[in-house]
């Protein structure tokens, strides 16, 4: 895993509360990407009309999300593992519009993430550790690594 940074231009970055529009709906529903291929752009057709749907980036929504990931594949085991996986690493890229915002918004003093998103990545690394092994070979134990050394690499 790699953590990806999203394609955000920070000046329209609103420093109040506004909305942000972002053109990656994958990030609301898995189902999306089957349909967008590897285009993810909006559709030629002349009928075509892109909805944009809301998508609360908080602390509290993204580790509730995480939550529900978590109670609804119980464990990590051989046969979830790579679907479990991938919708967590869905909330991931949620984290990291997340930190790219506050980062923004703030400016860190390290220049690398943002406190928000330490903060929010703390609890959800915990919330990881907490999964049931079911004899799952890398999740969530390669990402918890990953996380840990990209958000706190002392």
């Amino acid at each position: 895993m790699y953590i990806e940074h999203h394609d955000l231009d920070p000046y329209p970055i609103p420093k109040e509360k506004s909305p942000l529009y972002i053109n990656e709906p994958w990030l609301v529903d898995g189902s999306i990407i089957r349909d967008l291929g590897d285009n993810k752009e909006p559709e030629p057709q002349e009928d075509n009309i892109r909805v944009y749907v809301p998508l609360d980036l908080n602390r509290k929504a993204i580790l509730r999300r995480l939550d529900d990931i978590i109670m609804r594949y119980d464990e990590a085991n051989e046969e979830n593992e790579s679907d479990f996986m991938f919708e967590v690493e869905r909330l991931i890229s949620q984290i990291e519009i997340y930190d790219q915002v506050w980062f923004v918004r703030h400016m860190p003093e390290d220049r690398k993430h943002s406190a928000e998103a330490k903060l929010l990545v703390k609890d959800f690394i915990a919330a990881l550790e907490e999964i049931p092994d079911g004899c799952a070979e890398t999740f969530p134990f390669e990402l918890i690594e990953d996380l840990r050394r990209e958000y706190f690499p002392n």
